[in-house]
């Protein structure tokens, strides 16, 4: 592998860290905001990944199948032509149309009053959601000694046991993190948050990620805690970020990395036999160090979705034809409907079958293409270009239309942030379907358990004048505003 293959790789790391460092400003929000974290997802891919992997030969191979040049070169492109169409759509939005519906001494609407009780009982509700997913599990696993087999890492028994579990199941403690977010990011734009408020709080976001932990994934340990930290940032959405926020997020993404490593019991075994997913992690970071732990991260399948495009960039439109429609459209369709009845093929099902023989299971090959091979495999490159403009300008949004959210929308867009790095790192569709069936089951708990008679006291602009007036910027309007009513 010569350096000119390079050349596509760096100028998706330069651009796109360029892009990043613009977008977000080092602003609390922004960093966590879905344009940030899909782009750092798109870096890691098409940037970070494809540049090591002339280190090490064997990152070449993909299920048998060997990358060539040509298939590296055509990933490279690709790879880069959805990154720069991403950036090219949020900077449109912020720089040419947002401007334009910002008139002169627009003001942002009146955040909505929340019942005083709303705090306490979000925290009671998660730990319901939580205690419910641990009684599912036992139901499921056929008594509470499953629990000790989950908590011992991923294994085949397992995940015959979770096979048919519905995805809003393994996702209540998700679900919980959502109803204290949401409750929490409302109420502190009138009223900050107490001590003991703020610790119960986060008690029960760290209860919240030890069920998803032990599920030995991270498609419901990421979101949990990325909806927890959004839920928390009302007042300080536009704070620049401080360093030793920066030295506790290295050691976030460090653990993130780690654990794919370890889920499994046999890998714990090979570890040294500790059945604690938290000693695994410790003795794999004294092995592998920092750079091996960052290394096996990129060139793991955590980002083998560059070799999935190399993959398909050979094969699409040549010995698999492409989806026009299918893949994008016809998944949306296909994703309620149970596996059993559905009556036609999936698209992934369809492309692994053409691909490998077999469908994804345990044992056989299982790789998920990124948000840019599913646009790919379906309208090829003009899919890619339309499909990312079209995100960009979804996430440019995003900020300004959590900010001015209330009720129901303010948890659909924790939702967005919360699964923005798996929507952008593998089987799209899926997770946007994991992430309705999250919506769903919260709002049918809101309305059920959060929702406050006309009658109730609420904490409100007009109720509490003096703490909204110590709400930090852009939240509280002018004090001259709420003096004249």
């Amino acid at each position: 592998m010569t350096s000119d293959y390079s050349f596509w790789p760096s100028l998706t790391v330069l651009i796109g860290l360029a892009a990043w460092v613009f977008g977000t400003r080092m602003r609390f929000g922004a960093i966590l905001s879905p344009y940030s974290l899909m782009l750092l997802m798109l870096i890691s891919i098409f940037g970070i990944r494809p540049l090591l992997m002339p280190e090490e030969p064997e990152s070449f191979d993909f299920y048998g199948y060997a990358i060539g040049s040509d298939g590296f070169e055509a990933a490279g492109v690709l790879g880069f032509a959805g990154t720069l169409a991403f950036v090219l759509g949020f900077s449109f939005w912020r720089l040419v149309m947002r401007p334009k519906q910002t008139g002169p001494g627009e003001e942002s609407p009146e955040p909505a009053g929340l019942p005083e009780w709303a705090p306490r009982r979000s925290v009671l509700i998660a730990v319901g959601l939580s205690a419910g997913w641990f009684l599912f599990m036992i139901v499921v696993g056929g008594g509470v000694g499953f629990l000790t087999q989950l908590f011992a890492g991923r294994s085949e028994t397992v995940i015959a046991r979770l096979e048919n579990v519905p995805a809003f199941v393994g996702a209540l403690p998700t679900i919980g993190c959502l109803t204290v977010a949401a409750v929490r990011f409302q109420y502190e734009r009138v009223l900050r948050y107490t001590r003991p408020q703020s610790l119960a709080y986060w008690l029960v976001v760290a209860g919240s990620v030890v069920p998803p932990m032990a599920l030995g994934t991270r498609r419901y340990l990421i979101p949990s805690i990325l909806i927890a930290v959004v839920g928390a940032m009302a007042g300080s959405w536009n704070r620049r970020i401080k360093p030793r926020w920066i030295g506790l997020g290295v050691l976030g993404l460090l653990a993130l990395a780690i654990i794919p490593f370890v889920r499994s019991a046999g890998s714990r075994t090979k570890l040294g036999g500790d059945s604690d997913i938290v000693g695994a992690m410790g003795l794999y970071f004294q092995e592998q160090g920092l750079s091996g732990t960052l290394n096996n991260f990129f060139l793991s399948y955590d980002t083998e979705m560059f070799n999935y495009l190399a993959y398909m960039s050979q094969t699409m439109g040549n010995t698999i034809p492409f989806g026009m429609g299918r893949g994008t459209i016809g998944e949306l369709i296909a994703m309620p409907i149970p596996d059993a009845i559905t009556p036609f093929q999936r698209w992934n099902d369809f492309l692994l079958m053409q691909s490998f023989g077999t469908k994804c299971g345990y044992g056989n090959p299982c790789p998920v293409p990124s948000i840019v091979g599913v646009l790919f495999s379906d309208l090829a490159l003009p899919g890619i270009i339309l499909g990312m403009i079209i995100l960009g300008i979804m996430a440019a949004r995003f900020d300004r239309a959590l900010l001015a959210a209330s009720g129901t929308y303010v948890g659909v867009l924790l939702l967005t942030a919360g699964f923005a790095v798996a929507f952008a790192r593998g089987n799209s569709l899926a997770q946007v379907w994991i992430a309705v069936q999250c919506f769903i089951v919260w709002w049918g708990v809101q309305k059920v358990f959060l929702h406050a008679p006309k009658t109730k006291q609420e904490i409100s602009p007009g109720s509490l004048p003096e703490a909204y007036r110590r709400l930090p910027r852009p939240y509280a309007k002018k004090e001259s505003g709420l003096q004249r009513r």
